[in-house]
């Protein structure tokens, strides 16, 4: 199943229930896209949600980056493992703190 949701406006994560209105079956694998100031470097945009993945024991596989025609952002893809909503949860709340990042899908 593909995840569609993101973070709200109000900074809260979709409930499980939300993306697509189905049931998240856990493990759920899916393609992750943070999209980061494009003014940081981008090792240090990369080991920033390295940092994130390793922190929560999520699985990843990174696939590529686009920069903005401005260059005012750069999004970058990687393929992730999460193992129950706990962790969803908690992943995505603490993507609310990593310096530069602006949205994640």
């Amino acid at each position: 199943m593909s995840l569609k949701g993101k973070i709200r406006a109000n900074g809260k994560l979709n409930g499980a229930r939300d993306f697509n209105k189905e049931e998240i079956n856990y493990p759920v694998k899916f393609n992750f896209k943070a999209m980061m100031d494009g003014y940081i470097a981008d090792d240090l945009n990369k080991q920033a949600l390295v940092d994130a993945f390793v922190k929560f024991d999520i699985e990843y596989v990174y696939h590529d980056k686009k920069i903005s025609s401005k260059g005012t952002y750069v999004s970058f893809t990687y393929t992730i493992t999460i193992v129950d909503k706990h962790i969803m949860r908690d992943f995505y709340e603490y993507l609310k703190t990593v310096e530069g990042l602006k949205f994640a899908l």
